[in-house]
């Protein structure tokens, strides 16, 4: 049995991983608390609903009170991973939750975005221990942490620039509200709901960061009808954010190709085939755009993450899956050249993306030229990036694009051609000294473009 190396800021029980299963302990501590929530019907509800992650009860582990077995995410991702509209629609269910909590007499004692998680396109909640009994008079607890990590990155991406919303990677506990309030422009800072909720908030914080002043904020009350309009309030805030109308490099990458519709077509057919061949678990879309090659994948993989270092094409891929599915397929927002790294506390919160992807199928195409010329990296390092990602035995389909093609000849338009190493030889020998066996070479048609398929070594 091993903990989880990011669980120790909540007192009421912490997360264990044994045999494949995740066990969350419920402490002594916490034990009147979660009767309470329990007995209320809250969470029967919930579950019903499809809002949070299911559970059930487990063997107790030593020295808790009781131990719950909950239903395990296919792929944990972080909120600075996530599109605009993944991060709203994270923040509605979270307000959603509060809603249904206050009804019951309770309340959500933190409002995190790291407590919801994705699977596949549906938003769930997955800290079920966040929930307490609701004091008389108590205002929010979860009000500033709902603004932080909700309110403020996505004001930021929706009001400024949409890239802002990835601050989050720097402010793991969410984006200071000052420092979001004076980001914004002027005029969003005086709409009503960003002026009461971050311009005003981040005042009141300053205010009140005079020790003198928190007895008043202890003593203050605050009747159950005002906290549930904060609560409408914020949902109103939040559903009237809407994503930026912003052109960003690669948001409408597949209308600016250089494919004929018979090397699409063979492309898709041939990821499809390879896919089939050795389904499995997870299989990982680098360089996705909106997920055009991730769909066959979709057939024959439990999960299909689809990353993409363009937040416009990420939320399009989001939207659309949102919308007409498949439900397996989560898009994620990631710059391959500078993945998500281990952050937190002893860089131990939050794994980095390489230590969550043990992929049964990777797949890399019209991707690697783009590292190789642009972030400057050559295929020896980027051939060890992708055998990290692979558990044993998987599987890569990388696509290799020669100099000759129209796609690499305007990259270098602009710069002299000192790239000697950049050939199929050096490419097909820095994966095999990578650890990879080339399983085959495919030509694709109407194209000067290859496919390889390489199975890493065990």
């Amino acid at each position: 049995m091993q903990k989880d190396s990011g669980s120790f800021r909540d007192r009421s029980g912490y997360v264990y991983y044994e045999a494949g299963n995740i066990l969350r302990t419920i402490m002594p501590c916490y034990k009147d608390t979660w009767l309470k929530v329990t007995e209320s019907g809250f969470l029967d509800e919930a579950l019903d609903e499809n809002l949070i992650v299911s559970f059930e009860e487990y063997k107790t582990i030593p020295k808790s009170w009781k131990t719950l077995k909950v239903a395990s995410v296919p792929f944990i991702t972080y909120p600075y991973e996530w599109s605009f509209s993944q991060l709203k629609d994270a923040a509605l269910l979270t307000l959603e939750l509060q809603k249904k909590a206050l009804r019951k007499g309770l309340t959500l004692k933190d409002a995190s975005a790291y407590n919801v998680q994705f699977i596949g396109s549906r938003p769930t909640f997955i800290d079920i221990f966040s929930f307490e009994e609701q004091t008389e008079g108590g205002a929010w607890q979860g009000y500033g942490q709902f603004c932080s990590h909700f309110l403020a990155p996505l004001a930021l991406a929706a009001k400024k620039d949409l890239r802002l919303a990835q601050l989050s990677r720097q402010w793991i506990d969410g984006i200071p509200i000052d420092i979001a309030s004076s980001l914004l422009p002027w005029i969003a800072r005086l709409s009503p709901s960003i002026f009461m909720h971050l311009t005003l908030h981040s005042a009141l914080q300053k205010k009140y960061a005079d020790p003198r002043t928190v007895k008043d904020i202890k003593t203050r009350h605050m009747p159950l009808e005002r906290l549930q309009g904060i609560v409408e309030s914020l949902e109103d805030a939040t559903k009237n954010l809407h994503f930026p109308k912003q052109i960003t490099e690669w948001g409408d990458y597949y209308n600016d190709t250089n494919y004929t519709e018979a090397a699409t077509d063979a492309k898709l057919s041939i990821v499809e085939s390879i896919g089939e061949k050795y389904a499995g678990k997870l299989a990982v879309d680098l360089g996705a755009n909106t997920g055009r090659f991730s769909l066959p994948l979709s057939k024959y993989f439990k999960c299909v993450i689809s990353a993409d270092i363009d937040p416009a094409a990420v939320d399009l891929h989001y939207r659309t899956l949102r919308k007409n599915g498949p439900e397996n397929i989560l898009p994620i927002i990631m710059d391959l050249s500078s993945p998500s790294p281990s952050l937190g506390w002893a860089t131990k919160e939050r794994k980095s993306f390489e230590e969550r992807c043990e992929a049964d199928m990777l797949l890399a195409l019209a991707l690697c030229h783009h590292l190789f010329f642009t972030a400057g990296i050559p295929f020896q390092q980027i051939s060890e990036f992708f055998f990290s990602l692979l558990r044993d035995d998987g599987v890569l389909i990388c696509e290799y694009i020669p100099k000759e093609d129209s796609q690499v000849q305007r990259m270098l338009s602009a710069r002299d051609d000192i790239f000697e190493d950049y050939n199929v030889q050096v490419f097909k020998e820095s994966f095999t000294s990578a650890g990879f066996k080339e399983l085959e070479t495919i030509n694709l048609p109407d194209s000067l473009r290859t496919l390889h398929v390489f199975k890493k070594n065990s």
